[in-house]
């Protein structure tokens, strides 16, 4: 790594994080079309679940991985996550409201 500067290194190290799962792990905030954006990050090792927050709210929802066509969904019967690769939404199950589009990451860990 000698070849790399400080803000490669940061950005490299700030990455990381998306990919640690866990209670303990950052969340990773992706912005959203609009002034909306989500803070995510996987519940446990397997992907199988994952942690969300919706906009400034510290509610965090917990969501389980469903079957899913293209890319990864997780829902708790109430929101839906839907991850497209390096986009994604979350809406309401209930009347499939959209709560964020457009989201795509950013490298801000919160």
């Amino acid at each position: 790594m000698k070849g790399l500067s400080i803000p490669i290194m940061a950005l490299l190290l700030t990455a990381c994080g998306h990919w640690q799962s866990g209670p303990d792990a950052p969340f990773v905030r992706w912005k959203c079309q609009g002034q909306q954006h989500i803070a995510w990050r996987y519940a446990n090792a397997d992907r199988t679940a994952i942690d969300l927050k919706v906009g400034d709210s510290e509610r965090i929802h917990s969501l389980k991985k469903e079957p899913a066509t293209r890319g990864s969904f997780y829902s708790d019967g109430v929101l839906a996550f839907h991850d497209k690769g390096n986009e994604a939404l979350v809406y309401r199950v209930a009347d499939d409201e959209l709560l964020a589009h457009g989201c795509s990451a950013s490298l801000i860990n919160l």
